[in-house]
């Protein structure tokens, strides 16, 4: 990752989503800050955080989805994988699979990682 910030990536459509409304809303200010057009949000396991996630793929078409590391199990100091968070993982990727084949997944282990993440998986700035 560099320095300057004209080198960032800018401009990827990004959804993202995690356990923590403090860090959803941290990691959403730093990647619009940066140009990024993000929209993070807390995600529950339940069919009220399922039907969520519906909706908010079903507002555009994005570029990555970012998955947060309680939910992915990236983060396994902090957040260490369970049994019940594996199944709400496995059903969160069907999910974004179903109702956004084009968007790459992407996994953030903690809201540090959220940029680093997105040019591991998208690259430092959108084609053209």
């Amino acid at each position: 990752m560099t320095n300057g910030s004209s080198l960032r990536p800018t401009g990827w459509r990004i959804l993202g989503f995690g356990r923590h409304p403090e860090m959803a809303a941290v990691v959403q200010e730093k990647l619009r800050s940066l140009g990024f057009q993000a929209t993070n949000f807390v995600l529950t396991d339940d069919e009220g955080g399922d039907a969520r996630l519906v909706a908010e793929l079903k507002q555009a078409e994005y570029d990555g989805v970012a998955i947060g590391g309680y939910i992915n199990g990236q983060d396994p100091v902090n957040f260490p994988a369970t049994r019940d968070t594996t199944a709400w993982f496995n059903r969160v990727l069907n999910i974004v699979h179903a109702n956004a084949p084009h968007s790459k997944i992407i996994l953030v282990r903690d809201p540090e990682d959220a940029v680093p993440a997105i040019e591991r998986v998208l690259g430092r700035k959108p084609p053209a």
